[in-house]
């Protein structure tokens, strides 16, 4: 009865032995099948990590049982103990199994990090429960434009915030990230805003309808307003603090539509053109739970940037520096040993970042009450904070134009960069934004093109839509907005009028916005401005800094700007 009872113990042991070794050849299966399908919210990767665990404890358990069966059966005969020694060798192979699906589950659940970054920085600890990356698609990408930041010392901005602001006669910086989302195939869009909002809101409810994007929750462009709750009744402080703050509300999922599978987080005060369908490859390429976009800059031009350290051999980031020192600079620079500061590279922070779901939950939770009152930037806090907490960062090398706008004097030149068709360095320039491949989009309007009377004298100037020139006039360096009137004579160089919104809008066509004879040199006027005959604006005497707001205009790193209502009488000299 011995030697029977154990041989149908060890029966029903191998069977279930070769039951859950078709289950784990089904569970693996299944792990590989979905690392290759298109992800889907109908199951997760969590879940096929669940059932591959659970396949190791079954099999672990298994083997227990027939620990058990051989321990009962071993003091009935000789025989028995024979066919225990038999089982005693499937019992360890068994183990030895059990170990081994357990060992690839850690490592599918823990992916190593990049040689060059755990050289650099050992002390990073891997993310515990990172689970098996999985591709992510354009259309599960979820943007989000951050255009909400405060700027005090530009006179541009007092009644308008600085995405808003205008570039190219036509275009509001605006318009570059969101025209990037619409060549891109984003279909799903926030943006985020605080100061001075309702210019900008215009404009993109009149320049972005819903079929743009999609109808029917297919893709959307929401303005998210900047919001209270009972429980944080402060503003918020900072980029990534804005966006918490939205996700936590579920502003930014709306009813019916799946959670994304990543974030795509822009900056809406820069000016490039880059298909973010490049910076997504990198992402799935790399494995990344984050990819920032970086591009090459001068040392000594970067202390107001976010630095990057990066492999020689990958696209892994070791190290970030929120505006570094000259001594860090040095550090992270990519020039060789003894080549002055300012003659070596960096690799410099686009704030353009590609964040995966988990990444992104994992990193702002709980940051509400912790960091009450302080700011929360994704380049100051939570870049460094992935890196500590060893996320996979990567970089996505940009080689386009790119300039952010954060202050009068970079909008400034940016614009008038724009007019220069070619750049003696062979680096593209701003006038590189405006490609007919890859098109700005903006307001559509409805205005005759511009007018020239008599004989005038233009040289690289963009003049817009509606604009009546008179004769003699000259136009050098400089950018006319639309609708605007120039009289008799008048002189522009190196000088930016915004325009108005509609021709004829202060006093019909009959008197120009700039009267006849004028001079404007190295300024800004905004719009609703009028100046009269004979006016000579062109600080001559070098004036750096002066607020004259009571006279109707701002001098601001040597540009003056005449402020928006402002009336200059015949004669007028700045």
């Amino acid at each position: 009865m011995a030697v029977v009872s154990v041989v149908s113990s060890s029966a029903a042991a191998c069977s279930a032995a070769g039951a859950l070794h078709r289950r784990s050849r089904a569970v693996g299966a299944s792990r590989s099948f979905e690392m290759r399908r298109l992800p889907t919210r109908s199951r997760s990767r969590r879940d096929v990590l669940a059932d591959a665990s659970f396949s190791a404890d079954a099999l672990s358990a298994s083997a227990d049982s027939k620990r058990s069966s051989v321990a009962v059966s071993s003091s009935s005969s000789v025989s028995s103990a024979a066919m225990e020694s038999a089982r005693v060798g499937k019992t360890e192979q068994a183990s030895s199994s059990t170990s081994d699906l357990r060992s690839n589950i850690s490592e599918l659940a823990t992916p190593p990090r990049p040689a060059a970054a755990a050289a650099a920085a050992p002390q990073a600890p891997s993310p515990v429960s990172a689970p098996a990356f999985s591709p992510i698609l354009m259309q599960d990408i979820q943007a989000v434009v951050l255009a909400g930041g405060a700027d005090e010392n530009n006179p541009l901005t007092k009644h308008r915030a600085r995405p808003a602001l205008n570039f190219g006669a036509t275009y509001r910086l605006i318009d570059f990230p969101l025209s990037n989302c619409i060549n891109s195939k984003v279909r799903r869009v926030n943006v985020l805003t605080q100061f001075n909002s309702y210019s900008l809101i215009q404009h993109i409810h009149r320049a972005y309808p819903p079929e743009v994007f999609g109808m029917c929750g297919t893709g959307w462009v929401d303005v998210l307003s900047s919001n209270q709750t009972p429980g944080e009744t402060g503003w918020s402080v900072g980029s990534a603090d804005a966006v918490r703050r939205h996700m936590v509300t579920g502003a930014m999922s709306p009813s019916g539509t799946s959670p994304p599978d990543g974030y795509l987080i822009l900056s809406g005060e820069a000016l490039y053109r880059m298909d973010y369908r490049e910076l997504l490859a990198t992402h799935n390429d790399s494995a990344a739970d984050i990819t920032i976009a970086t591009v090459r800059r001068r040392a000594g031009d970067a202390t107001r940037l976010g630095i990057c350290a990066v492999g020689a051999e990958n696209s892994a980031v070791y190290g970030f520096k929120e505006k570094p020192t000259n001594a860090e600079l040095r550090e992270m620079s990519l020039g060789e040993d003894g080549r002055p500061l300012e003659e070596c590279e960096v690799t410099a922070n686009m704030g353009v970042y590609i964040f995966s779901a988990r990444a992104m939950e994992t990193l702002l939770h709980g940051k509400d009450k912790g960091a009450e009152g302080k700011a929360l930037d994704f380049g100051g806090n939570i870049i460094p904070e992935a890196l500590r907490q060893g996320f996979k960062v990567h970089s996505h090398a940009f080689e386009g134009y790119w300039q952010p706008i954060r202050t009068l004097r970079e909008w400034f030149d940016a614009n008038l960069e724009a007019t220069i068709t070619s750049s003696a360095s062979g680096v593209p320039g701003a006038a590189s934004l405006i490609d007919y491949t890859n098109p700005i989009f903006t307001i559509p309007r409805c205005l005759p093109p511009a007018r020239f009377n008599g004989e005038i004298f233009t040289e690289q100037s963009i003049i817009s839509e509606g604009v009546v020139v008179g004769p003699g006039v000259s136009v050098v360096n400089s950018i006319v907005g639309p609708c605007m009137v120039l009289g008799e004579g008048c002189s522009l160089e190196r000088t930016i009028l915004l325009g108005q919104a509609d021709m004829a809008l202060l006093h019909g066509a009959a008197a120009p916005d700039v009267g006849p004879g004028s001079v404007l040199k190295n300024c800004v006027v905004d719009s609703d401005v009028l100046i009269g005959a004979n006016c000579i604006i062109t600080n001559a005497a070098g004036v750096q800094e002066l607020d004259a707001s009571d006279r109707g205009y701002f001098i601001s790193q040597g540009i003056v700007t005449l402020l928006s209502g402002s009336r200059f009488p015949p004669g007028t000299v700045i």
